[in-house]
């Protein structure tokens, strides 16, 4: 059964999405607040805390980021890494769906400082994404693109390298952009 990591700040329409996929017999992790969410649904779900051995720390400023959620968005399908993903008892994640904290909005808001932009700046989000490009999972970082995956996932995934690139690249272009709005910020 192929997992699915869902960790959204923006909750509109993830309840639907989580339900296409457990509809096409997919399991769901998700980070707390998407689980919760999801949970409410009724949902099943898997927080991802269970995985990474423990729940949000810091604040909140450190979720997902673990060598767990990293392992099953970078292991190859190979006989040595599966066997070292089952050695640990690490699920592959097949697709990543988040969206990044709203720094963009952030910075342009009246009175935003240094201190406030920072603690709107994301971590673990492009982290996922990054490692959901590199492995070659499916990568959502847009809603507008899950209704899409849904239909092609439907559709028995037809031309799944091109999509699966093109995802990726979108993700990767919105890490970059992410980034470069906060060196910005910065005074770079």
């Amino acid at each position: 059964m192929p997992t699915a990591l869902l960790s959204v700040y923006h909750k509109e329409g993830i309840v639907d999405f989580a339900r296409d996929l457990i509809t096409l017999e997919w399991s769901l992790l998700a980070s707390g607040g998407t689980a919760r969410v999801l949970r409410e649904a009724h949902l099943p779900v898997r927080d991802v805390a269970e995985l990474t051995g423990g729940g949000a720390i810091l604040g909140h400023r450190v979720v997902t980021l673990s060598r767990e959620v990293d392992a099953g968005l970078l292991a190859r399908r190979t006989p040595e890494d599966e066997a070292e993903m089952a050695k640990l008892s690490l699920p592959y994640i097949d697709l990543v769906c988040v969206d990044l904290y709203p720094l963009q909005e952030e910075i342009e808001k009246p009175g935003s400082t240094l201190a406030s932009v920072i603690e709107m700046t994301d971590i673990g989000g492009p982290t996922m994404l990054r490692s959901a490009a590199k492995g070659n999972r499916i990568v959502i970082c847009d809603p507008v693109d899950r209704g899409r995956v849904v239909s092609w996932l439907k559709a028995g995934q037809p031309n799944r390298d091109g999509l699966v690139n093109e995802l990726a690249a979108k993700a990767e272009y919105v890490v970059g952009c992410y980034c470069l709005a906060s060196a910005q910020f910065r005074g770079y």
